[in-house]
C-alpha cells in the first residue's frame, strides 16, 4: 500500500494568527503616536511663549518701577515732562533695551485739582504720574503694563501759578468723544509745550498748570475711524477761522471745544437712466467739515475741508473714502455726448441759482449717489415742477403719466423738483399723453404732453390761496 501525501499552497494574508502588526494596526499606531507627539509640541511650545512673555511683562515691571524711582527722588518743583504741562526733564517717550528686549516707556504727568477741598479755580493739590511700558511680545502681539502714583507737595496747600486748559473733544450729537488723542504744541512760551495724551471716557482732558498764552496751543485731535482736526493759525490764511488756537488765561478755566466725527465714504456713479455705465463723467464737489467762512463774500461763503474737481472711472464710478462727514454740494457736471443730465438721487437740497445739488451724509455711514443721464434719441420724458411765486422748485409733487394705450406711470418730484418718466426700465413710445400734477397746497395741473425722444417739459403750480 502506498500513501499519497498532499502538499498545500497558501496564500499570505494580512491577518495574523502570532505576533506582528497588520497595516490597519500600523497606521492606528501611527495616527495614535503623531496625535501624542502633536499634543506635547504644541504644549511645549505653548509653555516656551508663556515663559517668555512672562519674562518680557517682568522685566517691563522692573522698568516701570524703575522709573517710578528715579520721580520718587525729584524735587515735586521737577516733577514734570519735556514739553508738556507740567514742564520738567522727564522724557514723555523712550525706548529703552533691557535683557536683549526692547521697550517703549511712556510717561505722562498731569496736575490734579481735588473738586472736594473747595478751592477754585486751581489749586495745586497734587501730581498724578502714569508710567507705560509697552512691547512686542510673542507672535508680533502688542503687550504693555502701567504703573500710576499720586506726588504731594510738601506743606500747605498753594495757589498754582498758571491757568487750567480744558479741551473737551464731542461729537455733532453732542456726545464726548473718549480716548481720543490730544496733540498740543505752543513754542510761543519758555519753556515750550509739546505733549500728546487721551481724553477720558467724557471727552475731556484737563491741564492745570498751563502758562499764559492768547491763541498759542496748537492742538490737533485724532482716533482711529474718526476725522483728525487741527487747529489753524488765523494768520496763515485769508477766512475767518472756526478752530482757532486755545488760549489760556493766568487763574482762569480755559475751555477749548473741538468737534470730532466719525469718517464716511461717499461713492459717486455716472449711469444711464437704466443703469448702464457712463465713464469719464466730471463733476465739482465740495463739503464736509467747514473750516472758517469767507467774510468778503456775501453772504459769507463757508470753507469746506473737502474740495475736489473729479472724474469718473471707466466703470463710472468715483469713491471718496475716510473723509470729514456732513453736507457736499455737486455742481459743474460735465457733458455727455448725445445724453441730457436728468438729475442726481438721495439729495437733501438743491440751489437753482448755482445749479448745485446738495447730499446730506451722517458720521459714520457710506452713500451712494447716482448721476443719471438719459438718451437724447429715446421716448422720454424730463418734467421740471415750480411753485409759480417765486419759480423755485416744488418737492414731492405727485405726477401721473398715462395714455390711451394702457400706459399709467407716476413719480414725486425730488427736492430739484425734476421728475423723469419712464420709471422703469419699458420705454415710452412716441405720441401724446395725459399729464396730472398734484401737491399739498397748490392748485392740481391737468394737461398733454407730445412725447417725440427725449423731451423736456416745465410746469408751474399756483398755491391756493
Amino acid at each position: 500500500m502506498f500513501l499519497l501525501k498532499t502538499k498545500v499552497c497558501r496564500k499570505p494574508s494580512l491577518a495574523s494568527n502570532g505576533s506582528g502588526f497588520t497595516l490597519i494596526e500600523a497606521l492606528v499606531l501611527l495616527f495614535v503616536f503623531s496625535v501624542i507627539t502633536t499634543t506635547f509640541y504644541s504644549v511645549f511650545t505653548l509653555g516656551g511663549r508663556y515663559i517668555i512673555e512672562s519674562k518680557n511683562r517682568l522685566g517691563a515691571v522692573a522698568l516701570a518701577n524703575e522709573k517710578m524711582e528715579i520721580i520718587r527722588n525729584l524735587q515735586y518743583d521737577d516733577i514734570g515732562i519735556v514739553g508738556g504741562i507740567p514742564i520738567g526733564n522727564i522724557p514723555a517717550e523712550e525706548d529703552v533695551v533691557e535683557s536683549n528686549h526692547t521697550y517703549h516707556v511712556k510717561t505722562f504727568i498731569q496736575y490734579v485739582d481735588d473738586p472736594f477741598d473747595g478751592i477754585s479755580p486751581i489749586d495745586l493739590d497734587y501730581k498724578r504720574v502714569k508710567v507705560t511700558v509697552s512691547w512686542r511680545g510673542v507672535g508680533d502681539g502688542d503687550s504693555n503694563t502701567f504703573l500710576v502714583a499720586r506726588f504731594v507737595p510738601p506743606g500747605i496747600e498753594q495757589n498754582l501759578a498758571g491757568g487750567t486748559l480744558s479741551v473737551n473733544v464731542i461729537g455733532s450729537d453732542g456726545i464726548g468723544v473718549p480716548q481720543a488723542l490730544v496733540h498740543i504744541v505752543n513754542d510761543e512760551i519758555s519753556p515750550g509745550v509739546n505733549l500728546s495724551v487721551m481724553t477720558d471716557d467724557t471727552g475731556n482732558l484737563m491741564l492745570p498748570g498751563a502758562q499764559q498764552s492768547i491763541q498759542g496751543y496748537d492742538i490737533t485731535v485724532s482716533k482711529d475711524s474718526y476725522e483728525t482736526v487741527e487747529t489753524i493759525d488765523p494768520t496763515s490764511v485769508t477766512y475767518s477761522i472756526i478752530d482757532t488756537p486755545a488760549s489760556v488765561v493766568e487763574n482762569m478755566l480755559n475751555v477749548k471745544s473741538i468737534v470730532q466725527d466719525k469718517l464716511i465714504d461717499l461713492k459717486f456713479t455716472s449711469v444711464d437712466y437704466l443703469g448702464n455705465a457712463l465713464p469719464d463723467v466730471t463733476f465739482h464737489m465740495e463739503g464736509g467739515r467747514i473750516l472758517g467762512y469767507d467774510m468778503l463774500q456775501s453772504p459769507a461763503a463757508p470753507v469746506y475741508k473737502v474740495v475736489s474737481d473729479s472724474t469718473t472711472d471707466e466703470n463710472g464710478e468715483e469713491n471718496f473714502e475716510d473723509i470729514s462727514p456732513s453736507q457736499f454740494f455737486i455742481s459743474n457736471i460735465g457733458v455727455v455726448a448725445d445724453h441730457t443730465l436728468i438729475g442726481l438721487d438721495n439729495l437733501s437740497n438743491f440751489d437753482p441759482i448755482g445749479s448745485k445739488y446738495a447730499v446730506l451724509v451722517a458720521p459714520g455711514d457710506s452713500q451712494e449717489v447716482k448721476i443719471r443721464f438719459a438718451k437724447n434719441i429715446d421716448n422720454s420724458l424730463l418734467l421740471n415742477v415750480l411753485k409759480a411765486a417765486d419759480d423755485t422748485p416744488l418737492a414731492d409733487a405727485y405726477v401721473e403719466l398715462t395714455n390711451t394705450d394702457g400706459y399709467n406711470g407716476s413719480a414725486t418730484t425730488m427736492v430739484d423738483g425734476v421728475v423723469f418718466f419712464p420709471v422703469s426700465t419699458d420705454p415710452l413710445v412716441a405720441g401724446t399723453y395725459n399729464l396730472k400734477i398734484t401737491a399739498e397746497g397748490y392748485e392740481e395741473y391737468s394737461g398733454t404732453v407730445a412725447i417725440d425722444k427725449l423731451t423736456t417739459q416745465q410746469i408751474k403750480l399756483i398755491a391756493v390761496e
